[in-house]
């Protein structure tokens, strides 16, 4: 195992937090198959300082266990590594085939064969993390207790099958009637097995302040998608967007010791405005440092639009 490799498996563990949040890699989800971004290069995204990307698809339209679909995604790996970019990690499919949650039990099993097919993918491409939607939605009121009880036998399973392929499995937070929707409810999931980790996506926090369910989440936060809303629904708009508090979410992630890479879960992916907003967002936070040493509010520096 390589360095790079063991800090990944460890993180939120072992590993002590960066420095500074200059420290992070930053990083993007890029779309496979139908929902590419048709004039995205890897070289671009490595000549905007973008470090790292996850894969990510939208599963009806694209089948990643079809052999064509395969060998291109492995060729894209291939590519990536050449550029010195890491896949950091591969964003398992969600919908109504793929529920971990479903109360029939036919269907659950099917689910999960269908996430550990491509989780000895992720194995047999060297990617330490699969980020895993812990539902489907809607969820009726009345159902909610049986789909997280299910759920949680599920996210035993698949926990103790990604130890064996040297995997982390991140269980993301959800917006609206979907599992995982508040910290409580993802630390009760989580309780399922101890080897689960958390995939923050702030974007989708909207019954609580993202900066709150970091705290609360704390060391089992081990990977994150970052994008802005409009505090009703989610948005995936470029942080500055929206109404997320940027310096807040980022002194969080210092404070619980959180050193994976800033993903960036935007849409569309255009690899200068993420530089540019990389950029600005690591020059807005600096300007706490100083303000707080010459005794100003820090709330005084919003971040900009990126």
């Amino acid at each position: 195992m390589n360095k790079s490799e063991d800090i990944q498996t460890g993180i939120g563990r072992t590993a002590c937090a960066p420095p500074a949040p200059a420290a992070w890699k930053p990083g993007t989800s890029i779309q496979l198959g139908a929902g590419a971004e048709p004039n995205m290069k890897l070289e671009d995204l490595r000549d905007n300082g973008v470090g790292c990307i996850e894969l990510a698809w939208p599963n009806d339209v694209f089948d990643m266990l079809e052999p064509d679909n395969r060998n291109r995604c492995e060729e894209l790996v291939r590519q990536a590594r050449e550029l010195g970019i890491h896949v950091w990690s591969l964003h398992l499919p969600y919908g109504t085939e793929w529920d971990v949650s479903a109360v029939d039990e036919r269907h659950r099993e099917a689910a999960i064969a269908r996430h550990l097919q491509l989780m000895h993918l992720a194995a047999a491409w060297k990617i330490g993390t699969v980020i895993l939607h812990p539902s489907w939605e809607p969820i009726p009121a009345a159902e909610r207790n049986e789909r997280l009880q299910a759920c949680r036998r599920s996210l035993a399973r698949m926990a103790a099958e990604a130890e064996r392929l040297s995997l982390r499995v991140a269980v993301e937070c959800l917006p609206r009637t979907c599992l995982g929707n508040t910290s409580a409810e993802m630390r009760e999931l989580l309780a399922a097995d101890e080897r689960l980790g958390v995939c923050c996506d702030v974007n989708h926090l909207l019954q609580e302040e993202p900066e709150e369910f970091v705290r609360k989440l704390s060391s089992r936060i081990i990977t994150v998608h970052m994008s802005d809303n409009d505090g009703l629904d989610e948005k995936h708009w470029y942080p500055g967007e929206g109404v997320i508090r940027w310096n807040d979410v980022i002194s969080a992630l210092l404070e619980c010791g959180y050193h994976g890479p800033f993903m960036f879960e935007v849409r569309p992916v255009s690899p200068d405005r993420l530089g540019q907003c990389w950029s600005r967002l690591m020059s807005d936070y600096s300007k706490i440092g100083l303000k707080i040493a010459g005794g100003e509010d820090e709330d005084a520096a919003p971040i900009e639009k990126c």
